[in-house]
């Protein structure tokens, strides 16, 4: 038996913040060496990544994000009533411009995990290979934002949502610790709430059945920032004032340049990333 400490990798979604997360996994794998952890969690605009990353694609990983993701059929303000349209990102990113390797995905050594929100009861379930469900769906369902998608999105019976909805950063460090990790990296994509968005959230939650309410509660009240994980080495990254600092960007260059500061982020910190991958 091995006495190697556990690794983790958990990623908080944050929109299109996330191109952050792909460039700082995508300079893990393709410069750094580091391809194993043995648990990955993603959330929302993060579970891509971890799927793609899992699967070992990483350049699709990196065309998605700097090519892909730039055109009004996935984003545009004007679509009022489907502002980010997640079925795009599914039905034609994911399933045709940069196809998920599907079986890699659910033959690879990393223990994947990523949360989707059960709208109804307002409790974030923790998918993984063990569910059997399709990855493609579990994608739709982690980043369906109820209020820029428009839509939840039927599993097993339930209607999901966003995968950020109700979950906070604690619960994905709670989820890695329970695989009996010791060592994780964490990439925090959400930022901090504005008093705008907190009012706003504040009052649809009123519209919501009674245990979303109170997970979207919980959710706006919570510091972003905020984990414990006791006995475990952290790093924690948390970039902030990013050129794709908003949910709803698809400028290109900004989206390209978010993703060259997240691969610049992890070569500037890459002897402490060594270090906890124990890789030389």
């Amino acid at each position: 038996m091995s006495d190697r400490e556990l690794t983790a990798i958990v990623c908080s979604g944050g929109g299109m913040r996330s191109a952050h997360g792909a460039g700082f996994l995508y300079a893990l794998a393709t410069q750094l060496g580091i391809t194993r952890p043995d648990v990955m969690i993603g959330s929302s605009g993060d579970a891509g990544n971890v799927f793609y990353f899992s699967s070992g694609q990483y350049e699709g990983m990196k065309r998605i994000w700097r090519e892909l993701l730039s055109t009004p059929r996935f984003i545009s303000l004007l679509r009022f009533w489907r502002m980010m349209d997640i079925d795009y990102l599914v039905d034609i990113v994911f399933k045709e411009q940069e196809r998920l390797d599907t079986g890699a995905l659910n033959s690879s050594a990393i223990r994947w995990f990523v949360p989707i929100e059960d709208f109804d009861a307002g409790n974030a379930r923790y998918v993984s290979v063990k569910d059997a469900l399709d990855p493609f769906e579990i994608l739709r369902a982690t980043t369906a934002d109820p209020i820029i998608f428009g839509r939840k999105i039927p599993i097993a019976g339930k209607r999901y949502t966003d995968g950020e909805l109700g979950p906070v950063l604690q619960d994905h460090v709670t989820q890695a610790l329970r695989q009996g990790v010791k060592k994780i990296l964490v990439l925090n994509h959400t930022s901090p709430r504005t008093i705008v968005t907190r009012t706003i959230m504040r009052g649809y939650a009123t519209h919501l059945p009674h245990g979303m309410r109170d997970a979207v509660i919980r959710d706006i009240s919570t510091n972003v920032f905020a984990m414990k994980a006791p006995g475990a080495h952290v790093i924690a990254v948390a970039p902030q004032n990013l050129p794709a600092g908003k949910k709803l960007t698809r400028n290109r260059k900004k989206l390209q340049i978010t993703f060259d500061q997240g691969v610049q982020d992890a070569l500037s910190i890459e002897k402490d990333l060594r270090e906890l991958f124990s890789v030389s």
